[in-house]
């Protein structure tokens, strides 16, 4: 028996190298105007899989409350407290009284660590403001309760300032988001702060608070989002980089930031060096990875290019090349769980329920994607990589983002907090 879902409520959802931004953008064309939402069909899965889904949510939901902080916080953390609060939203028991007085508690632990600049981050034991600033905004705009809304407004303005918009046009900076506001910016710190910007979008086109400027600004941000990302993807028809691979398994992926690759590089007689990040000499190119290729799709998709742009379409590819849930590909176990969670979003946004793989067959992806992050679960609940890297050892952080991923992937709407 297939069941349908309910309707899923994100649309379903950071070494510079010198280059020509005319030259990225002469191909492309303008960014179009963001089109009426259209009505989607309900997301339909086998039944049993949803109740294993469902099984494992709960169990994730019961480990969250038993490490959560008397003060409502997950490792003293606002981002890591903010995406627990969110996955606790996606539990079928989310609407039980002590669940939803969890959410709360850790939301309001989140708005405690507000700053008077609109960021929100632990002074005390946080470097990174806009990492933490963005996650922290997702999670209340998600939530959307009412005495957050002026902490959002702040954080969404603290964002936008955070953009590289001062860099020169030929700096592969321009247009990024980083850790902080004179950071280097990557695509992993410019996909969290897009999504938060996408997610806040209304906020300068509500009734009532409408303020030209600002909704002009927010358009202005993403036409330079796509310039960083063009300047991130392994492309030749839109970057012009020296960097870019030319090789077809490399085309349409992302790299981490201009210039500079987590999976390593393509030295010029083709052969791998995942150990040397940068493309150092004349004819190196970048490989391209799991992660950032879902990081960087899912980021386009919200700048309101269509599937048919290029840029989609190549990046769509290479994720069909490469397609597996059983590892972040190029990058093995590494940041696993953080590609399984940027996967789900992106092809969310993506809006095709089968993928079409090089050989013909057929994916579907719900179903795989359920299956893999289910399998993946430990016994206590808990879900964690047994590779450290990127605090993926950590079952607070690695939950969240498991749960999180089912939930989207179940096309499910976060149950909000607010209310008695």
């Amino acid at each position: 028996m297939n069941i349908p879902l309910r309707p899923f409520c994100t649309a379903a959802a950071l070494a510079a190298v010198m280059f020509s931004t005319q030259s990225v953008f002469a191909n492309a064309g303008p960014r179009p105007p963001r089109p009426a939402a259209a009505a989607k069909p309900a997301v339909v899965l086998p039944a049993d899989l949803v109740v294993q889904a469902d099984l494992s949510l709960a169990k994730g939901a019961a480990f969250l409350l038993a490490k959560q902080a008397p003060d409502g916080s997950w490792m003293a953390s606002p981002a890591i407290t903010a995406l627990n609060s969110l996955a606790l939203a996606y539990s079928p028991d989310a609407a039980k009284p002590e669940v939803r007085a969890a959410i709360n508690r850790g939301l309001d632990a989140v708005i405690k660590n507000a700053q008077p600049d609109g960021s929100i981050f632990n002074k005390e034991n946080e470097e990174y403001p806009n990492y933490s600033t963005a996650i922290s905004t997702i999670a209340l705009a998600l939530l959307n309760r009412p005495q957050d809304q002026k902490v959002l407004r702040a954080a969404r303005a603290f964002l936008l300032g955070s953009q590289f918009k001062d860099a020169a046009a030929a700096d592969g900076s321009f247009g990024g988001i980083g850790y902080g506001k004179e950071k280097r910016p990557d695509l992993s710190n410019t996909q969290w702060g897009l999504e938060a910007l996408y997610l806040t979008e209304h906020l300068d086109k509500d009734t009532g608070t409408q303020n030209q400027a600002k909704a002009k600004e927010g358009d202005l941000a993403w036409d330079r989002a796509l310039q960083f990302l063009s300047t991130c993807q392994n492309l030749k028809e839109t970057n012009t980089q020296v960097w870019v691979a030319a090789d077809p398994d490399n085309r349409g992926g992302f790299v981490y930031m201009p210039g500079q690759s987590k999976a390593g590089k393509l030295t010029k007689d083709g052969k791998a060096s995942p150990s040397d990040l940068k493309a150092s000499e004349d004819g190196d190119s970048l490989r391209s990875y799991g992660s950032m290729t879902y990081a960087g799709l899912k980021s386009m998709i919200y700048a309101k290019l269509s599937k048919d742009d290029p840029r989609v379409k190549a990046a769509a590819d290479w994720a069909a090349r490469h397609y597996t849930f059983d590892e972040n590909p190029g990058m093995k176990d590494s940041g696993l769980f953080y590609y399984l969670h940027t996967s789900a979003k992106a092809l969310a946004a993506l809006g095709e329920e089968n993928l079409t793989l090089p050989d013909g067959s057929r994916r579907a992806w719900r179903q795989d994607l359920l299956k893999s992050l289910i399998a993946k679960q430990r016994p206590g609940g808990e879900w964690q990589n047994a590779n450290a890297r990127w605090w993926e050892s950590a079952p607070e952080l690695v939950t969240g983002y498991s749960m999180i991923a089912l939930g989207v992937t179940l096309d499910r709407t976060p149950a909000s907090p607010a209310g008695k």
